[in-house]
């Protein structure tokens, strides 16, 4: 069966008893509405129904209040404890709550689930230990299932889950849920409960990424969630409006969205929706918000983030449009009265028109002038002043050297005529820093061009690492590689077109091709990455080296053997792999359907250096 999908939900009310007729259209449904609207009731009447939609396979849902009896140990919830809670003592149930945990409602079902699946475990592990600088450790205490956590960026011990933020603990409930392929169709109401609006945008990439039809194979599911908060919607085109879900009242049909609708392909609206978001709101909440110059640039960014899994919002940053011309210094220093530290990424005509901008980023930067000394330059202000003084001089009177290559870019292209000063360094610049090798000899007076963008890309580089990043090329637009350079009207149409571009093409490309934006993404992330493969190698090596060493011991030692052996190392936790021996040749597969690693099966012959083996068939992730 695929989507749509139609359901009839059966509502048990205080108000009576009756049926709602509802339509999947993809992987994720969301209901939206007021409180009181039956969001809660429309999700749980979808329970049942769902069971017939995704046969041997369970249906999940995860309640509000799925902290649950844990409260009871983070919280004096009968004011008999002095203010006191047992935090040390918070447990998620006992051996014999686990044949139950898919139909446990809070988090105990999720933690049981951790418990159980090692594979699971480590996804969800990997995302808080480079995200979050938490690690959790699963441990059974006379037959109660008790979570510890430890941060790793303080020497500080481990605690109890009693003691961890209740953000995180949801977020670790809801990641374990969505990973566990053993469940077909998940309902969450009100995901965003306890989450920071940033980890909101995270927890959301999570499960757009979950969501699908269970017969897509891994762990793609069903998602179906109530909430209140904007941060849990994505709308970036009209078709996404169908996947929404209107509930207005509880005696009252919910609205959805017909996807034939005519009104849906009307261009104008598809440019509303494609500049909708929540930017400026959530960039009040992040660390380190990402100023670009306009929605085509937000639009852009946040592709290349999720493609490369940097994780922009995890991060701490947040994408943040800036309107107008000239506005950019002044979001700047608003950011840092905030207490922020904005990353910019801003046109070239932000650097070739005047030094506000770079004034913002290299003025009194201590940081900044100890890399300018290096080069024996008084300040960094002062070196880029120079560079930026000698490049105006340059361009005026030898505009003639480089006019015939400059005037086919997009700053002279849609300029109007005449020409004037401002756009010939805008052009002049873009066409400087996009030559190289014969093409930069064969200017006249190459050497004096030569040198100039030598000082331009010194002075780049020190703005990068002040955090400024300027598009050398010109506007995000003179980077497309499907769409029209020259665009001037339909600027998000068309980074649309471009996006579905993109989508396509390799990773490794879209670096090569878009190394201005992936450094500048970089930065405001700070470069992290999801890497599976980095929480599996102490896993693997724990049963790779010492099956190897028995096998070079015992000429006799059987496949059976070394499984016996992992078995007896690793617990349940060799349920991950799948060993097999072949003469002298131990083979390792993984055996999990949902971690992300490549590089498997592993072979090892017994005389083979098995740390250097694994770490080459793990870096091959990176």
């Amino acid at each position: 069966m695929n989507f749509p999908i139609s359901i009839k939900a059966n509502i048990n009310s205080h108000n009576g008893n009756f049926s709602r007729d509802i339509e999947i259209q993809g992987g994720l449904t969301v209901l939206i509405g007021p409180n009181g609207g039956g969001k809660t009731h429309l999700l749980r009447g979808l329970k049942q129904p769902l069971a017939s939609i995704v046969p041997g396979k369970k249906v999940r849902f995860l309640s509000a209040g799925r902290m649950g009896l844990l409260e009871q140990y983070r919280s004096d919830y009968n004011g008999h404890h002095g203010s006191n809670p047992d935090y040390d003592g918070a447990n998620f149930g006992s051996k014999h709550d686990t044949t139950r945990r898919h139909q446990t409602e809070t988090l105990n079902g999720d933690f049981q689930t951790l418990s159980e699946r090692a594979d699971i475990l480590i996804k969800v592990q990997e995302r808080l230990r480079k995200l979050f600088k938490r690690d959790l450790i699963i441990e059974w205490d006379a037959g109660t299932l008790k979570v510890v956590f430890a941060r790793l960026d303080t020497t500080s011990k481990p605690y109890s889950s009693g003691r961890e933020a209740s953000g995180l603990l949801h977020l670790v409930g809801i990641l374990a849920a969505l990973y566990d392929d053993e469940v077909g169709a998940l309902l969450i109401d009100e995901p965003e409960v306890s989450l920071h609006p940033q980890l909101q945008s995270f927890l959301l990439n999570e499960i757009i990424s979950a969501a699908g039809h269970p017969s897509e194979g891994g762990y793609k599911k069903i998602v179906i969630m109530a909430t209140h908060s904007t941060e849990m919607l994505r709308i970036t085109k009209p078709s996404d409006l169908t996947s929404l879900i209107f509930c207005h009242d509880l005696d009252k049909p919910p609205v959805q969205l017909n996807p034939s609708d005519e009104q849906l392909k009307n261009r104008k609206l598809q440019t509303l929706i494609a500049r909708l978001g929540q930017e400026h709101k959530l960039s009040l909440f992040c660390r380190r918000p990402l100023l670009v110059e306009g929605p085509s640039d937000v639009m852009i960014a946040s592709f290349i983030s999720n493609k490369l899994e940097l994780h922009l919002e995890a991060a701490g940053s947040q994408l943040l449009p800036v309107i107008g011309k000239g506005q950019m210094p002044v979001v700047v220093k608003f950011m840092r009265l905030l207490g922020k530290n904005p990353v910019v990424l801003a046109d070239a005509d932000a650097f070739t028109d005047d030094m506000d901008l770079v004034q913002c980023f290299l003025a009194n930067s201590p940081a900044a002038d100890a890399s300018a000394s290096k080069l024996g330059a008084p300040s960094a202000i002062k070196l880029a002043s120079s560079t930026y003084s000698d490049f105006c001089s340059l361009v005026g009177p030898n505009w003639g050297d480089i006019s015939k290559l400059a005037e086919g870019h997009p700053y002279c292209v849609n300029a109007e005529e005449p020409v004037d000063d401002k756009v010939k360094r805008r052009s002049a610049f873009c066409t400087l820093m996009s030559l190289a090798g014969s093409d930069l000899k064969g200017l006249i007076n190459a050497d004096k061009w030569s040198s100039m963008k030598d000082r331009l890309e010194v002075v780049l580089r020190l703005l990068e690492e002040s955090g400024c990043f300027i598009l050398r090329k010109g506007a995000i637009e003179s980077y497309y590689q499907a769409s029209d350079i020259y665009t001037s009207e339909g600027k998000p149409t068309a980074a649309v077109d471009e996006i579905e571009f993109l989508d396509q093409i390799p990773i490794a490309e879209i670096r090569e091709k878009l190394g201005d934006l992936v450094r500048c993404i970089e930065h405001a992330s700070d470069g992290k990455r999801i890497d599976e493969a980095e929480s599996l190698r102490d896993i693997l090596l724990s049963i790779a080296a010492p099956a190897a060493a028995r096998l070079s011991a015992n000429e006799k030692t059987t496949t059976q053997d070394i499984n016996i052996l992992a078995k007896t190392i690793l617990g349940e936790r060799a349920n991950i792999f799948k060993c097999s021996v072949d003469g002298e040749k131990l083979t390792i597969d993984i055996e999990s359907k949902i971690l992300n690693v490549n590089g498997f099966p592993v072979t090892i012959d017994k005389n083979d250096d098995v740390v250097k083996i694994i770490e080459r068939v793990l870096r091959s992730n990176a």
